[in-house]
């Protein structure tokens, strides 16, 4: 295999899905939800052969760009996007171990641009969320291999934007530095910084149609910069870059700035809307001046996205351990998505399950399992009601420490690895195993309509992939936000320990908390959590003596299946509403 350049084969590059998922709302890449101007679909569907059959001329769009920014039109040079935008002037300016200088937290691509030419890359840290650094920037300027300086007004993904007194600072120490203002977002912020490509003549103002007059899908965006500047660009990017539709587009997107504007005014509507609710959920959110909310939800983060996930909302989550670990960016969506966003994560109660005996029949499984394992130890078989007698017991917090106990009780004291060993050879067997026997109890409709009215979570002594197997099995997986298994809690931390409660407490947003279990454990945990505890009957045991049991360990109430769920919420609808 012929290998690429070195500076190529060590980058990472910018993943992209390859096929389309239909969301509902498409929020994580701050496309304008709106749509483009009812211009530009009409102009797209009058089009004629001669679109498709000779190549396009870029005089009338970019005449129309330079009357739109107030400039020349031999200051405009038209490309496929802000990203060849950027891409051109790197390529064009940047020699090999030189260096871009941008901020630790802004737009990759002029990162990845850099090491695609060879270059390095300075980043000067943000010491104030979100404000400009600009005395660390100025001295990071010194570097006398610093070629191409990188600023984005508003900046994503933080949506601030710069202080015209602090990029003034900048732009007069940048002789013989090339400065690139990104204003993908400008037109949302109000405020441009498009006169500076006239006063110096290293300045590039990169600008884009994607985000304000909804042509992501057209790619097209424009530099403008100084006469010769523009002339050098020339030579680097290629001639027919831009297609002929995008161009048809862009000049109908300008021809209706009217409708634009009245765009802008409802997501500025929408952005003061969503920034008082999650204010609301104890979240920080952060000013900014663009088409999008960088907002900290801190340790509630994974399941406020995963709740927008299920419900098929995209939004942005940036990694564990980066500098935004917990923040999420979501576009400003139409006022029905911010509806929708508002009624999903407002404050409903949340109902938590265990699995086995409450979600999912294991009768013909664990404690199949559990027969067979102590048949193989002690020759004999075992009854389904000493099982379930031992179950009741209490203080077992799996159904291995079950069958140990089991074994104990007729004085055999097998090593627990083996046990667990013989156990899942038989439950689990790689996915071919017993597990295979299980059913699912929670009749879906009713599934469905209580997941629209409270949040949904597990906490079970399953481990992780036997949990997973079966929710994934049953096609009920995305129900459900945290599932907690065995293998999230530390050891010693099991039921009727509250770890597993506490901590889904910790990363959720609810006002009241339910658990379902079949257990006294299950009871004894959701009482020390402080949640409401309802006994469920499992399938091997609907007697008295278990709901007795539930109860004086702390069940508020006791259902025969969890299927009668429902009756028991709405007579506490005036406690949890």
């Amino acid at each position: 295999m012929i290998k690429p350049k070195k500076s190529v084969e060590k980058m990472l590059g910018y993943f992209v899905p390859l096929y389309e998922k239909h969301w509902d709302y498409k929020l994580d890449s701050n496309e304008n939800n709106y749509g483009p101007s009812s211009k530009v679909l009409d102009t797209l569907k009058n089009c004629d052969y001669k679109s498709i059959s000779f190549y396009p001329f870029y005089g009338e769009l970019s005449q129309k760009i330079a009357d739109y920014n107030d400039v020349n039109i031999n200051n405009i040079k038209v490309t496929n996007g802000a990203d060849e935008a950027i891409s051109g002037i790197i390529q064009t300016y940047l020699e090999e171990g030189e260096c871009l200088l941008t901020l630790d937290v802004s737009f990759e691509m002029p990162v990845i641009y850099t090491h695609i030419s060879a270059g390095e890359v300075l980043k000067v840290p943000f010491k104030e969320r979100w404000k400009f650094p600009v005395d660390d920037f100025l001295k990071e300027m010194e570097n006398s291999k610093v070629k191409i300086i990188y600023v984005a007004s508003p900046n994503n993904p933080t949506g601030n934007i710069i202080d015209e007194e602090d990029l003034k600072r900048v732009l007069d120490k940048s002789a013989g530095k090339a400065v690139i203002i990104d204003e993908t977002y400008a037109n949302y912020s109000g405020s441009s910084y498009n006169k500076y490509a006239k006063l110096y003549d290293n300045v590039f103002v990169v600008k884009s149609f994607s985000k304000d007059f909804a042509l992501a899908g057209m790619r097209l965006g424009y530099i403008i910069s100084n006469e010769n500047n523009i002339k050098y660009l020339k030579n680097v990017i290629s001639p027919f870059s831009v297609n002929a539709f995008a161009l048809k587009a862009g000049i109908a997107a300008l021809s209706d700035l009217e409708y634009f504007n009245k765009i802008k005014t409802e997501i500025n509507h929408s952005k003061d809307e969503l920034t008082e609710f999650f204010k609301s959920l104890n979240a920080v959110v952060y000013k900014s001046y663009a088409n999008f909310l960088l907002v900290d939800f801190k340790e509630k983060a994974e399941f406020v996205y995963n709740k927008l996930k299920n419900n098929n909302i995209a939004v942005k989550l940036f990694k564990k351990g980066s500098l935004l670990e917990n923040h999420l960016r979501i576009t400003i969506p139409t006022r029905d998505g911010v509806r929708k966003i508002k009624d999903l994560l407002s404050n409903k109660p949340m109902l938590v399950f265990d699995m086995d005996g409450v979600l999912i029949d294991a009768s013909n499984s664990y404690r199949t399992a559990i027969e067979k394992t102590y048949e193989k130890y002690t020759g004999k078989i075992i009854s389904k009601q000493e099982i379930q007698a031992a179950k009741n017991l209490g203080g077992l917090n799996n159904d291995w420490d079950l069958t140990k106990y089991l074994l104990e009780k007729v004085g055999l004291n097998i090593k627990y690895t083996d046990i667990v060993d013989v156990f899942q050879s038989i439950y689990w067997d790689n996915g071919n195993g017993l597990i295979n026997n299980e059913s699912f109890l929670f009749d879906k409709t009713l599934l469905l309509e209580l997941s629209n009215k409270y949040n949904l979570a597990i906490y079970t002594g399953r481990p992780h992939k036997e949990a997973f197997y079966a929710l994934e099995k049953f096609d009920v997986v995305s129900y459900f936000y945290p599932i907690v298994t065995s293998d999230d809690v530390p050891e010693g931390k099991g039921k009727p320990d509250s770890y597993g409660l506490n901590y889904i407490k910790d990363i959720t947003i609810s006002k009241k908390y339910y658990y379902m279990g079949d257990t006294i454990d299950d009871m004894k945990c959701a009482k020390n959590a402080n949640y409401y505890p309802i006994g469920v009957l499992p399938p091997q045991d609907k007697s008295e003596s278990l709901v007795n049991s539930l109860k004086s360990n702390g069940a508020k109430e006791v259902i025969k299946s969890v299927n009668n769920l429902n009756n028991v919420l709405e007579k506490n609808d005036e406690t949890v509403c």
